[in-house]
């Protein structure tokens, strides 16, 4: 089978470039790109009006330069991965007040045309609704409302023919109505994201957990028959296909019906979680152990070859038997039994099965705790 490769268009190289390959980066970087298109449009907005009006464009220009350099510095800080050592490594709070300080400068150079910063100053506010907390939006908010009120009062003095006191006045009010607005729409953003981000997490730990229980014995924790016929099916193809061949054990608590007899089902379950821990640790990590049904297990041993499986198991026979599950004042002991053998060419999985399976029989009848391979 022959894959297919792309090569990466211009476009995608560019983004690259842009926004890095890193997923979290370029996410950081977009936004910041957002900002500043958004306020390239708010600059081209006050050059119209100020063009329309007559206003002199040359200090205007200034602040042009001023109010994008600002925010390309911040997309610069956030490409070379300074940002990272921040606190807020987005450099949201940065760009915001840094934008607000941008439009309160251009609001006092922009006399006729003042009224050009507030969707500016709007446009900032909602940029930030989406990214901040509630509090650290009404703070911003605050900050706003603050400055662009010292800079309304401050030029209403210098300039009270351009900029009326009682225009100036109504400006601030508006802003002092509207500004608490923005907060409270962040706040209930802001929990909108805390209930998704809460949900996605409960979501997450639900398939987690059903893919737990479609996968896992409950009792053992060791994966069930289902999904170790699935492993097993897998590794026989992988074996047709490599031409390489693997082991498979089956194993047999001995006199688990006499445990359960004597002491109770709770003495046999915990024979079996006793008896799960013990061989799982003393198995590979390549190793893997299923509870096959009841007292009945099986050992997947990829990559493995007679003799050296044999010893494999023989190792989890000795911790079995060295294993202690404390019941009461007693100390219960127990053993284990298994069929061990080898995958053959060409041969079904069931027919391998039914090789481990007579063996196991074999090593009962011949007087348990005891390893048969063939």
């Amino acid at each position: 089978m022959t894959r297919v490769t792309t090569t990466p268009g211009w476009t995608d190289r560019l983004a690259d470039l842009l926004f890095t390959t890193e997923p979290v980066q370029r996410i950081r970087l977009r936004q910041a790109s957002l900002a500043i298109a958004l306020m390239a449009i708010c600059v081209c907005i006050m050059q119209y009006a100020a063009w329309v009006t007559g206003v002199d464009q040359g200090p205007l220009w200034w602040w042009t330069v001023l109010s994008l350099g600002g925010l390309l510095t911040a997309y610069l800080l956030i490409r070379c991965g300074w940002s990272k050592r921040l606190a807020d490594p987005s450099l949201t709070v940065g760009q915001m007040v840094f934008a607000i300080a941008s439009g309160a400068i251009g609001y006092s150079m922009a006399g006729p045309v003042r009224g050009a910063t507030f969707p500016i100053l709007m446009i900032i506010l909602v940029f930030g609704m989406f990214q901040l907390r509630a509090s650290t939006t009404l703070r911003i908010s605050l900050y706003a409302l603050g400055l662009f009120g010292l800079t309304m009062a401050a030029m209403s003095q210098w300039k009270p023919a351009v900029y009326p006191p009682a225009v100036e006045l109504g400006h601030f009010l508006m802003l002092a109505c509207t500004l608490p607005a923005v907060s409270i729409l962040a706040g209930r953003l802001s929990r909108i994201r805390h209930r998704l981000a809460q949900q996605k997490t409960e979501l997450a730990e639900a398939l987690a957990q059903i893919q737990s229980m479609a996968t896992r014995d409950e009792l053992t924790g060791l994966l069930n028959r289902r999904h170790m016929q699935t492993l097993l099916d897998q590794e026989v193809q992988r074996c047709q296909r490599s031409g390489q061949s693997f082991c498979v054990a089956l194993l047999d608590i001995d006199h688990f019906k006499r445990i359960n007899d004597q002491h109770g089902h709770g003495a046999g379950d915990a024979v079996l979680r006793g008896f799960s821990d013990v061989a799982q640790a003393a198995i590979r990590a390549s190793d893997v152990l299923a509870r096959w049904g009841g007292e009945e297990f099986v050992l997947l041993m990829a990559d493995a070859r007679m003799p050296p499986a044999v010893a494999g198991v023989e190792r989890v026979r000795e911790h079995v038997e060295a294993l202690r599950v404390p019941m009461g004042e007693r100390m219960l002991q127990t053993s284990v039994s298994a069929g061990l053998t080898q995958h053959r060419p060409g041969e079904s999985l069931e027919q391998t099965l039914e090789r481990a399976d007579r063996l196991l029989y074999q090593a009962k009848n011949e007087g348990r705790n005891r390893v048969l391979y063939g």
